[in-house]
């Protein structure tokens, strides 16, 4: 299973309580993945995936707003590897509902486009379940081990320049070009994308994401290092990992700005700096402070990720 597809499944499985947040989930999913086709002189709405739990999600989706049952289909791929899960709505009278009562319409060349981007706008919970919709609908990870870039893909100009924007509001450096017929926003930099998983509430992602960028940037480290001692390595790494999933906590329940500078400033060290000792680490500071100073920093931070966990 690929990188992105371990995240939407992951996504896939979030509780989504509030109407309006499923409503901009599935405006994200639609914009992203939804086509308009003419078939025998009646409109017909379809969407298809690769990924079995978003199809089941987006599935449940319009049964619990619309009380409309898309149908379902399974195709083998040209390459009769993967599955293709699709959903279509054919009944007149369940599309005129979905359009009538949704913050999506159709366009003169029957692209689906965002109508309603106030109402997106109106709430962060709402702009993050629009982004994850975005995500399972046309997004992608390539996988970290090889490279760091975040892709979504949509057919639509103005829905492209609406996704890159909501996503800027989170400084993500979101970026847009045009890839034949489709627009691309894309994002590059591992923090960014870090940003971005944590935007959309994967959790998971963003923990196994830092511990590919961790082994990968320190392993790099080790092929510059031809003396480079193993046990010291496996230390690094092993402390590192820890430190950076106590940060990251932190970060993702928005009181990384609430700590004391100090510890704040040894953070952003340790982000900057995965493979130096405690020692080296010290050294960077200003004032200078011992390899103890440092750890007792550390496990102030690890103190206050565990309360944060307790909280879950």
């Amino acid at each position: 299973m690929s990188f992105s597809s371990e995240i939407k499944n992951e996504l896939s499985k979030m509780v989504t309580h509030e109407s309006c947040c499923q409503m901009a989930e599935l405006t994200g999913f639609m914009i992203t993945n939804g086509t308009v086709a003419k078939e025998d002189g009646n409109f017909i709405l379809r969407m298809s995936t690769e990924n079995a739990s978003t199809i089941r999600r987006i599935y449940n989706t319009f049964k619990n707003i619309y009380s409309i049952t898309p149908i379902t289909n399974i195709e083998k791929e040209k390459n009769f590897k993967d599955n293709l899960y699709q959903l279509k709505i054919v009944d007149k009278t369940d599309l005129e509902k979905i359009f009538k009562n949704s913050l999506i319409n159709i366009d003169v060349r029957l692209q689906i486009v965002i109508d309603n981007k106030i109402e997106i706008e109106k709430k962060e919970c709402c702009k993050k379940s629009f982004l994850r919709g975005v995500f399972m609908g046309g997004g992608s990870i390539a996988d970290p081990n090889s490279r760091y870039h975040l892709e979504i893909v949509t057919s639509n100009m103005e829905n492209a320049t609406f996704i890159s924007s909501i996503m800027n509001e989170w400084n993500l450096n979101a970026k847009m070009m045009k890839r034949k017929h489709d627009f691309v926003i894309y994002i590059k930099g591992a923090e960014k994308i870090s940003d971005f998983l944590a935007t959309i509430g994967s959790n998971k992602g963003i923990l196994e994401f830092e511990q590919i960028r961790v082994i990968k940037e320190v392993k790099n480290q080790v092929n510059r290092l031809n003396n480079f001692e193993n046990a010291n390595l496996e230390k690094t790494i092993d402390t590192a990992l820890l430190q950076i999933e106590d940060i990251m906590v932190i970060r993702k329940n928005r009181k990384f700005q609430k700590l004391p500078a100090p510890l704040r400033e040894i953070a952003n060290l340790r982000l900057e700096n995965r493979d130096d000792t405690y020692t080296e680490l010290g050294k960077k500071l200003n004032p200078p402070l011992s390899r103890a100073g440092v750890s007792h920093r550390f496990k102030k931070i690890k103190e206050i990720a565990d309360e944060l966990r307790k909280k879950e």
